[in-house]
């Protein structure tokens, strides 16, 4: 029985380990996915450009808008441009928009080598989601991966 509980109590520390180390890795990274998150959420998009220029509303088009001159210009502010202008992270904050982190690269489709800490947007259409992977260092595999259903084009007109 002791055997048992000592066993547990292992399991539940290595666990809870991993987890610290999780989080104190890739805080940047997730202010990076939380941006992407932001752009793709129903109450940004029902507000946005995209549905007008993409009524289908494939996930494959949110990527290529995003990364557009119509979708950047709709990107939340960033932390170096709140770090010259204060209000921009209270304004941020009353209307629960994320900033994008200074010191993280979002991308599409692919990592870019020379750019070190980024969030790679992807895409599956055949599983209408979004895909974003982080990476620490674009040679080694993503440290972070999530994916999310994109809304579907009937849910935004309602």
């Amino acid at each position: 029985m002791k055997n048992k509980f000592k066993n547990i109590w292992i399991a539940f520390a290595g666990l809870l380990f991993l987890t610290s180390c999780v989080d104190t890795v890739t805080p940047e990274l997730n202010k990076g996915v939380q941006v992407v998150r932001y752009m793709s959420a129903k109450p940004q998009m029902v507000r946005s450009s995209f549905v007008l220029v993409y009524p289908d509303a494939q996930p494959s088009d949110f990527v290529s808008w995003l990364f557009s001159e119509l979708g950047a210009a709709e990107w939340p502010d960033s932390e170096a441009y709140a770090e010259i202008d204060p209000t921009v992270r209270e304004q941020a904050k009353a209307i629960g928009a994320p900033l994008v982190p200074k010191d993280v690269q979002i991308v599409p489709l692919f990592p870019k080598i020379e750019m070190g800490k980024q969030v790679v947007v992807k895409f599956d259409n055949a599983r209408g989601v979004i895909i974003v992977e982080g990476y620490l260092d674009p040679q080694k595999p993503p440290v972070l991966t999530q994916e999310w259903k994109l809304p579907k084009p009937d849910s935004l007109a309602s």
